[in-house]
């Protein structure tokens, strides 16, 4: 018998960060269509969909971050949005299929490839979404 999925997503308006934990440990980089393939195709194997809600957490003001620039802050603030809005429309899309969906605030400390390597036994290169989604979903059964 198959092990239930989970599913953790960074959600990016271009390519998610996506692990799958089921039989294996696997990680990702899907556009929002392949994402969504992914939950059809598993439907019947996915135990839960867990995803980063940034839009949860309380006004964050990047703009004035670093001394960057007014264009710059606002092109992260805009960035930003895409990527709330493709986990918003990826958590209507799982519930629209009858999924579980778990939203989980970012937490502000992100680790890096030797980090989460040590810590998932994970060996190969990965990205930092791939690292982000792995971490929501690493150790759950």
């Amino acid at each position: 018998m198959l092990k239930p999925l989970i599913i953790g997503i960074d959600p990016d308006l271009e390519k998610s960060g996506v692990a799958v934990l089921g039989q294996s440990f696997e990680l990702k980089n899907l556009t929002f269509a392949e994402t969504v393939d992914l939950f059809r195709s598993q439907q019947d194997n996915i135990k839960k969909v867990v995803i980063e809600a940034g839009w949860l957490n309380k006004k964050s003001n990047l703009h004035s971050r670093y001394g960057q620039s007014k264009r710059a802050g606002e092109r992260i603030a805009k960035n930003v949005g895409e990527n709330h809005a493709t986990g918003k429309l990826l958590v209507e899309m799982a519930e629209s299929l009858g999924l579980a969906v778990v939203l989980v605030k970012p937490t502000k400390s992100k680790k890096n490839s030797e980090e989460f390597n040590r810590i998932t036994g994970w060996q190969g290169r990965t990205n930092q979404e791939q690292r982000d989604a792995g971490m929501l979903i690493w150790g759950m059964v």
